[in-house]
């Protein structure tokens, strides 16, 4: 219901009653009086109720009659949507005078102004009323019902399936239960025979965990054993890598010694073989002469070899023959041998006083020096008494080249030649002298193969 006020002279209320559901204006019918309306409204709840009760108790009859005593069937009977009408429950068509009143605003002149505002009021509450008994807002026009309810009519449609669908839910589900029932005893000896497996398990579960516990506490202590072992480790192999590093360094030094003692043997093989004597001593020939360490020994008419290349060959030959003697062990008789460079010279035994040089100043006159030739027999006499050792001493048997007779030396069985200037040739005095350094090269390998006692022989051990 609307109100509106139009300003005047004179205050006018206009009351006006609007369809709740299209919003048109409507009016309502003037040959209604209150009492009308009243009975009206009585009449319209009554018979709404008695019509839905009425249709609800055909609904239930025409479902036993069915066969289905409200119970629904497995499978859902689907309701064709597109005829709605053969489905639909028919309700009597309500007249526009009794549910769906039309009004029309008041004049405020009406004479019966007084009984037209009761009726107002008393349709108000009528109206009131039924919105609050209904779903349905009041007041309606004439061409709003049907639409209403039409669309109650899909509610209760829609409605009527869902019940459908929950009566048959409801079936399937005492069906199981049912089903459920008779497996239950089956179930129970399962869950009893689950029960033991869980006593069982709960038993296996509590060794397990005192086992646990076992393992953990050895595996504390495995902990520690293997802390300590990897002390011990570490310490191994630094003392390994000491060791290691040692045995490099002494395999180095062994190396090292060893290719010493390689060479310090192989230097005494060859210094075995090396004849000391012959190496301070080298005694060869040059022509005609014979040279000791390159100094010639003899004097030629055509090959004037200077006197100090005499006098200085000559001391090297009496400081060999001095050597050899004192390496074999021989005293000389007689004459005492004193090397002295190109100084050298002989003395008697007997008489000490007398001094034979075995170096000459001559010139020209050297195969007139008596003391010269006297210290060269001299000489011979001593390398003869070598001989003779030597000779006496082999084994086997060893014998220089040359024999040795007073003042000659040369082959046996020939005449020799004589170490003397005087009466002799310088040919002949250059060879006795070229034999007498052969006998001297023979007597010094015969010494240096068996003297031990020379400072050149190394002791092997």
């Amino acid at each position: 219901m609307a109100t509106s006020t139009v300003p005047s002279s004179k205050t006018t209320t206009h009351v006006t009653f609007v369809c709740q559901k299209c919003t048109r204006p409507i009016k309502l019918n003037r040959s209604l009086q209150a009492k009308d309306l009243v009975g009206v409204a009585n009449t319209s709840e009554e018979r709404l109720s008695l019509e839905w009760s009425g249709q609800a108790k055909e609904t239930n009859k025409a479902d036993q009659e069915d066969g289905t005593d409200g119970e629904a069937s497995d499978q859902p009977v689907p309701i064709p949507r597109s005829s709605p009408q053969v489905v639909r429950r028919q309700f009597p068509r309500r007249s526009s005078e009794t549910v769906s009143v039309i009004y029309d605003s008041l004049q405020p002149n009406h004479p019966e102004k007084k009984s037209t505002l009761k009726q107002i009021q008393i349709a108000s509450e009528t109206f009131k009323m039924l919105s609050s008994h209904m779903e349905i807002d009041h007041p309606l026009c004439c061409d709003c019902p049907e639409a209403v309810l039409e669309s109650f009519e899909e509610k209760i449609y829609s409605m009527e399936e869902a019940k459908g669908h929950y009566d048959r839910l409801a079936t399937r589900l005492e069906q199981e239960v049912d089903t459920y029932k008779s497996e239950m005893s089956e179930l129970d000896s399962e869950l009893e025979a689950m029960h033991k497996e869980e006593e069982l398990l709960k038993s296996k579960l509590l060794e397990t965990e005192n086992r646990r516990e076992k393992i953990s506490s050895e595996m504390a202590v495995q902990r520690d054993r293997e802390v300590k072992l990897k002390v011990e480790e570490q310490a191994y192999w630094k003392n390994f890598n000491e060791h290691q590093q040692r045995m490099l360094i002494f395999k180095d030094d062994l190396i090292s010694v060893q290719y010493q003692l390689q060479y310090t043997t192989e230097q005494l093989l060859r210094l075995k073989k090396t004849n000391v004597l012959n190496c301070v001593f080298h005694i060869w020939h040059n022509g005609h002469f014979g040279t000791i360490n390159g100094l010639r020994l003899g004097r030629l008419q055509t090959v004037p070899v200077e006197w100090s290349e005499i006098n200085a060959a000559w001391g090297q030959t009496a400081f060999l023959l001095s050597t050899l003697a004192r390496l074999s062990g021989v005293t000389f008789q007689r004459y005492k041998l004193v090397p002295y460079g190109n100084q050298s010279f002989l003395e008697e035994s007997e008489n000490k006083k007398r001094i034979l040089p075995l170096h000459s100043s001559a010139g020209l006159r050297l195969f007139t020096d008596s003391k010269f030739d006297s210290a060269m027999v001299a000489f011979l006499d001593c390398l003869g008494q070598l001989k003779r050792h030597i000779e006496t001493n082999s084994k086997p048997h060893f014998m220089l080249p040359y024999i040795i007779e007073k003042d000659k030396i040369g082959d046996p069985g020939k005449e020799g030649f004589s170490v003397k200037t005087q009466f002799n040739s310088p040919e002949k005095w250059t060879k006795a002298l070229k034999f007498v350094l052969t006998n001297l090269r023979w007597a010094l390998t015969w010494v240096a193969a068996n003297s031990v006692s020379m400072p050149t022989t190394i002791d092997s051990n």
